[in-house]
Order: structure tokens, then C-alpha cells, then sequence
């Protein structure tokens, strides 16, 4: 079977999508499938390479009107064409003749152009945007889903028949498993962690719905509960913005919170190996492949009391209120300080993640395929 993976305009540095589009080509090719992968290049973007202002604009140019002649000419080889994200929904109108299915992450900048999260408004120009988006989704042959939430969201805004989607988890990247100490140590010294002391972790970027304000809040009374006044936060993923700082500053925490920006999956999977807990404290996600990771590296989680993270998570984690920060810290604290149930946490939380494997996923995806194309894959 030939399958053509779209993928994403590299300015707009979709680190996660790059990831996932990466693990789709690989895992994929090793099925026996013959993949190609084209996406939007830069063009008008290479101008101004920014995921703002005048660079935003020349990539929408380069998207929305460049990128289409590329795809008419490289549809005809395929046998399927994947969407890898929502956000280039706005292709499938170029797809109708073509067996085709598009993989929906998450529904949230879509629900917020709706005005559904008051949390994150959006300007009409983004609106617009979202809404051939929208338009696109809802002229998709199948849609592949990365939870039950997500699908939900697709039959409530796409409107499309429950038959047209299909739930196929995120999956974890095989490399994540736990590291033996002394190597993780090693492989972490370099950023002034005393391993010997507690440890939170949080992986996400500064996305309204990572709440990561909210995560230094919860931090902030955390190192007031007795017991827990060595405690130190490592932030991966984006620096913190200015107004997370100010917080720190005002609450005496510079010194206790290390951002680590851009960290390599290697140091990504030794500091999950020797944290204390992971610490998720999302209002919404797609997925939250961070929970899995940890978990799969021997990291007891506290997240979001929310969906996906307990479908994800299941009885694997503590589950707290992400916007009630003082109570949320206190039941991480309690548990933080029972060795008894860290321990249980943690082999709970291998039991979870291994439901979540590279090959499930890549099985799940090949078998879709070729049902749509009308073989039967066994």
C-alpha cells in the first residue's frame, strides 16, 4: 500500500505533531507500507521564519495557496492520503476524489474560535482561520481520533456520522522506559539537580490550557506543607513567560523552579526516572502523552481530575482540581509523604503505560488503512 503523510509547515514549530508524523513514518514503513511524506515548505515564510506577525501571514500564503499545487501532483501515487493533524483540515476539499482520512488531536482551537473556552479567546482573524478548518474537518472521508473526548468533540462540532471516526490512541515512543539510577543521575548532572531531593516535574508549553500559572501556584503551597519545604519544580518544554516569573519573584521560588528548555528525549526520560512525581495540571488536553511517558519511566503522576487524563490515566494516578490550587496541593502532599503509596503509584503507573505501545498504535493505523482502501489486513 502507498500511503502520503501530510505534515506540517515547519515554521510553526509543531514540535509534538513533528514527533507523532516521525513515529507515523517509521512505524508504519516497518509494516510494510510504502510512505511518502510532503508538507507546506516555506516559501513566502522563509521572508520572515516567525509563528507571529508578518511571518504568520506569509505562511498562511504559503499553506492556504501555495501548498495545494504540490499536493494535486503527489496525490496521484498514493493509495490513502493521511491528514496527520486537524489543523490541515483545510485540504481535504483537494482529497474528495481520493481515499482519505484525517487524524484530529484535539478539538480545542477550534472550540475556542467557537467561544466554548472563555479562557482563550480568540481574534477573528483567528476565527476565520479556524473555521476553514472546521469547513475542512467536516469534508473529511474518516477521522481518526486520539481519545473518546476528542471523538466527542468531533460529533458535536464536524457533525459527522458516528461511523466516519474511529478512536486510535497515542501511543508512547518505544525509547521511554526506566533508567537505571546511576545513568540518570549522570545524564542529568549537568543541570544542578541535587537527585537526593524531592522533585516535581512538568512537561508541556505555555499553552492557556497547560496552566502553568496555576502550577506554580499549586507549587507555591506545596513548599508550605511540612515535610515538603525542599521541594524543587523542573519546568521542560517553553520558557516561562514574564508574568510566571513575577510570580516566582514575588514568592522567593527563582531559585527553586529550573526550566529546562528544548530537553532531548534522552534527558527528557532520565529526569523522569529519578523525579519524585510528574505534575499535570491541565484544563484541557488532546491526549497527555506526558502522563504516559512518566509513567512508563517509573514516575508516579498527579494530574487534572479531568478528561482524557482519567481515561488515559485510569486508577494509575491522584486526580485533583487544577484551578483549586491549595487543595490540590494538599492532596499531592499527602501522598508525596506516604512512601507506601508513591510505591504504588509507581507499578500502577507501568501497569498503564504499557497499554499504550508503539506497535498497538502502528496496528491500529495499518489496519484502518487498508480497510478504507477495501483489503482486509489481518
Amino acid at each position: 500500500m502507498k500511503l502520503l503523510l501530510i505534515g506540517n509547515y515547519i515554521n510553526d514549530q509543531q514540535f509534538s505533531i513533528n514527533r507523532f508524523i516521525h513515529l507515523m513514518e517509521k512505524g508504519l514503513t516497518q509494516r510494510g507500507l510504502e510512505v511518502r511524506r510532503i508538507q507546506a515548505e516555506p516559501v513566502l515564510g522563509k521572508l520572515y521564519p516567525s509563528v507571529g506577525g508578518l511571518g504568520k501571514w506569509l505562511g498562511y500564503i504559503d499553506k492556504l495557496l501555495i501548498f495545494p499545487f504540490k499536493l494535486r501532483q503527489s496525490i496521484g501515487w498514493a493509495d490513502i492520503v493521511c491528514i496527520c493533524d486537524q489543523g490541515f483540515s483545510y485540504y481535504t476539499p483537494y482529497l474528495q476524489d481520493k481515499t482519505h482520512l484525517v487524524i484530529c488531536h484535539d478539538m480545542l482551537a477550534i472550540r475556542s474560535a467557537l467561544g466554548e473556552i472563555p479562557e482563550n479567546p480568540t481574534s477573528w482573524t483567528g476565527q476565520q482561520y479556524q473555521s476553514i478548518i472546521l469547513k475542512g474537518l467536516k469534508q473529511a472521508q474518516h477521522i481518526a481520533c486520539s481519545s473518546e473526548v476528542t471523538r466527542a468533540d468531533v460529533l458535536r462540532l464536524a457533525k459527522v456520522a458516528p461511523q466516519m471516526t474511529t478512536v486510535v490512541e497515542d501511543c508512547l515512543d518505544e525509547k521511554y522506559e526506566m533508567m537505571p539510577k546511576e545513568e540518570a543521575v549522570a545524564q542529568i548532572s549537568k543541570f544542578n539537580i541535587n537527585p537526593d531531593n524531592p522533585l516535581l516535574v512538568h512537561v508541556g508549553g505555555t499553552q492557556w490550557y497547560k496552566n502553568r500559572l496555576g502550577l506554580l501556584k499549586i507549587f507555591n503551597y506545596l513548599r508550605q506543607q511540612p515535610g515538603l519545604e525542599n521541594l524543587r519544580l523542573a519546568t521542560v518544554g517553553k520558557p516561562l513567560n514574564e508574568t510566571m516569573r513575577q510570580f516566582l519573584d514575588d514568592n522567593n521560588l527563582r531559585q527553586e523552579v529550573i526550566e529546562l528548555v528544548a530537553l532531548p528525549d534522552k534527558d527528557l526520560r532520565a529526569l523522569y526516572s529519578i523525579a519524585t512525581a510528574l505534575i499535570f495540571p491541565s484544563l484541557q488536553e488532546g491526549f497527555g502523552v506526558p502522563v504516559i511517558e512518566a509513567q512508563a519511566c517509573g514516575c508516579p503522576v498527579f494530574t487534572s481530575n479531568r478528561l482524557p487524563m482519567t481515561e488515559i490515566c485510569a486508577e494509575a494516578a491522584v486526580y485533583f482540581d487544577p484551578q483549586e490550587y491549595e487543595l490540590a496541593a494538599k492532596i499531592i502532599a499527602k501522598n508525596l509523604l506516604n512512601p507506601e503509596k508513591m510505591i504504588e503509584m509507581k507499578q500502577k503507573g507501568f501497569s498503564n503505560a504499557a497499554r499504550f505501545t508503539f506497535q498497538r498504535m502502528m496496528e491500529s493505523y495499518d489496519k484502518l488503512f487498508h480497510k478504507m482502501v477495501g483489503e482486509v489486513k489481518d
